[in-house]
């Protein structure tokens, strides 16, 4: 049976909440333990201070990829541009629209996000291609939806991980013809 620790030397039994077995070398890990994420700063017409900028919604985001042709501008503090900037590598998943799309920022360039996007940066090396193939099975699967994740329902979710030498993008693509 799946346990995690909670606290110190805890251990508290998850098997209601794994949907399907993993291999013995897989652990089931909250996705909050992975990555440090937030949602970007809501449209506020009336708010005029900081630095204009542009910002992508969740009409930008599509699965593995963005349209960004026309961005829209808002103020941003510089506070709210630490929170709300998505950088290289980001994995960026709607909370709005279509919930769980998701997509990695792949530009040089920084972008903000609007609220209804979630940002996800690891805390550490891992393959963030396997996460959003995750995200693509879990929507696809029916175990994400609904109306709406939200933030804490986002980091609180298990997800099955591997070692970085173990994810294996590469096989995950080659299945993903199934869908």
């Amino acid at each position: 049976m799946p346990y995690e620790k909670v606290g110190k030397n805890e251990s508290v039994c998850i098997a209601d909440e794994v949907p399907f077995e993993i291999p013995e070398s897989w652990e089931w890990v909250r996705l909050g333990e992975i990555f440090q994420h937030n949602t970007g700063k809501a449209l506020n017409s009336s708010n005029r201070s900081g630095e204009l900028l542009t910002y992508i919604t969740t009409s930008n985001l599509y699965w593995n990829r963005f349209e960004i042709d026309t961005l829209r501008e808002m103020y941003f503090s510089e506070a709210e541009i630490q929170k709300c900037t998505a950088t290289k590598g980001d994995l960026l998943v709607c909370e709005g629209g279509d919930i769980g799309r998701a997509a990695i920022w792949s530009y040089d360039t920084d972008i903000r996000i609007q609220n209804h996007i979630h940002r996800l940066r690891s805390y550490s090396e891992v393959c963030v291609e396997y996460y959003y193939y995750i995200f693509f099975l879990y929507k696809h699967a029916g175990w994400i939806g609904g109306k709406g994740i939200g933030i804490q329902g986002l980091s609180s979710n298990a997800l099955h991980c591997r070692k970085i030498k173990e994810q294996c993008v590469g096989l995950i693509q080659k299945h993903m013809n199934n869908f």
